[in-house]
């Protein structure tokens, strides 16, 4: 017999809380925080679970607010946590190409930008075929991006070429989604049915905002979940890490901050 999903829910809480210090730097909780969303993939979900994941979003805030973790980050980092999203330390991650991408480039070019106008006809959560992510660095260290790759993956080989973007558009609208509620307002305002469950329609959503920001809050709260609308039920987002999915180009210059590893001089 599994637990009910909000159970299985707050055992993810009690894990991000499980090596909670605080006089630790927010750097180590937010790499506790990747290392540990990163092992809530969609197989290890549906065995927790036993493929029940239906919650009351209301109920995933409650647990999400009640997350030690999450509070002790929001003093460092609160933007990370709930937003609004700061314009002005956004990394995007450049990798090495690999056998099934053997086209990547690590460097940001405009004209690679590539708009979800004409989107396929599989839609996703958190679609790789269009727009550009980044996410933010710390005021003292890198993003979580950053994290996520140190964890090692054989699908992001070296080098990593990691580039600071200037968001100055003012007309750059940002929707921020920092929990389970607005994550299944968002899904139900933009929603596009597609195989039973109900996804955000990439293309409406860019009619409206230059990006979708979604925070720790709402990555605890929704990773692997589903939530009833209108239309149905959301298909369950796996985001791992805060990012910004931007959806249109809005950035004035780019500027190379790292390259790992250093390359010769």
């Amino acid at each position: 017999m599994h637990p009910p999903p909000i159970r299985v829910l707050a055992r993810r809480a009690a894990d991000l809380d499980a090596s909670t210090d605080p006089d630790a730097p927010a750097d180590a909780g937010l790499r506790h925080f990747t290392a540990v969303m990163s092992l809530w993939t969609e197989p290890e979900t549906a065995a927790r679970t036993g493929g029940r994941t239906v919650v009351e979003a209301a109920d995933a805030d409650e647990v999400a607010d009640g997350c030690v973790l999450l509070r002790r980050l929001s003093r460092d980092e609160p933007s990370l946590v709930r937003g609004p999203l700061d314009r002005t330390r956004q990394h995007w991650i450049g990798t090495g190409p690999h056998e099934l991408m053997p086209s990547r480039q690590p460097t940001l070019a405009r004209t690679r930008f590539t708009t979800p106008r004409g989107e396929p006809a599989s839609p996703s959560t958190k679609p790789f075929h269009f727009g550009l992510y980044t996410s933010t660095a710390q005021h003292n260290g890198p993003g979580m991006w950053r994290m996520y790759l140190d964890q090692g993956s054989n699908l992001h080989p070296l080098p990593w070429h990691t580039w600071e973007l200037q968001v100055t558009d003012p007309a750059a609208a940002v929707l921020e989604i920092t929990g389970a509620a607005e994550w299944a307002a968002f899904v139900e305002r933009y929603g596009r049915v597609h195989g039973g469950a109900v996804f955000p329609d990439w293309t409406k959503v860019a009619d409206d905002y230059a990006g979708v920001h979604v925070t720790l809050r709402a990555i605890l709260a929704t990773q692997g979940f589903r939530f009833a609308v209108k239309d149905g039920l959301t298909a369950p987002p796996y985001w791992d890490i805060e990012s910004v999915l931007w959806l249109r180009w809005c950035f004035s210059s780019v500027r190379l901050v790292e390259v790992t590893p250093p390359t010769a001089t």
